[in-house]
């Protein structure tokens, strides 16, 4: 039986950090393509998408009252994140503690306040990454904040499943964004070797041979959001094209 993915998310209220661009943007379109009423923000606004740090207890509360504007809030897909890479004798204390600022301690924020905001029948999903489930060098700060991200779903999964609200995260691999053109071009650097060279051997790296579009991350939220998903709680769904296996 085919599912029409337009009525997935009928009805729903979805609050979406990140929005601007990468994941957090395609998810938006995604939620909206599958019926969803989809607010979206960012530490960078844009069209359609307001701003808000995910650090800011203050402004995170706003988002909630926002997007709570018209009916209350089901679902909140965190996706606002930042990365950076560096040897560890190399990376400086400014770094790391902005990468875990943003990252690890920005999900409990927004945590805190989903938490606090769902019902019955309410979904949290947290981006967290491949490199929140193995180490690499130069990504320790990176990897560090994922890893905590793992650790913090698993626990508000726990705390939530009772009162009906399921909390998973997602874990990408290498995804096309400039981000990750960015990271490359820094880690191409590092090498001494062409971006082009590195970004062939993480698309050899996959067994599929590619990264991922940000649409496929996106289509693993919406599934996560989703009846389809109704006994998936505390889960770490990974999508990186086989990575973790080969």
């Amino acid at each position: 039986m085919e599912v029409d993915s337009t009525e997935l998310l009928a009805g729903r209220r979805a609050l979406v950090t990140g929005a601007a661009g990468g994941i957090g943007a395609a998810v938006r379109v995604a939620f909206e393509a599958a019926g969803a009423a989809v607010v979206g923000v960012d530490v960078a606004p844009g069209e359609g998408v307001t701003e808000c740090d995910v650090t800011d207890e203050a402004a995170v509360g706003r988002a909630f009252d926002a997007a709570s504007g018209t009916g209350p809030v089901t679902d909140v897909v965190h996706a606002a994140g930042v990365a950076s890479v560096a040897p560890i004798l190399d990376l400086g204390l400014d770094d790391w503690e902005h990468v875990i600022r943003v990252n690890l301690t920005g999900s409990f924020v927004v945590a805190r306040e989903a938490a606090r905001r769902l019902g019955r029948g309410g979904s949290l999903t947290l981006l967290s990454s491949q490199a929140g489930l193995r180490g690499g060098a130069r990504w320790s700060a990176y990897c560090a904040s994922k890893f905590g991200v793992i650790g913090l779903m698993q626990c508000v999964a726990q705390e939530l499943a009772p009162r009906g609200v399921r909390v998973n995260a997602v874990c990408p691999g290498a995804v096309a964004s400039r981000m990750t053109d960015t990271l490359v071009a820094d880690l191409a650097g590092m090498e001494g070797i062409a971006p082009a060279e590195l970004h062939a051997r993480y698309e050899a790296g996959a067994p599929i041979g590619r990264y991922a579009e940000p649409s496929e991350i996106a289509q693993a939220c919406v599934y996560l959001a989703s009846d389809m998903a109704s006994y998936v709680a505390g889960s770490s769904l990974v999508v990186d094209g086989g990575e973790l296996t080969a």
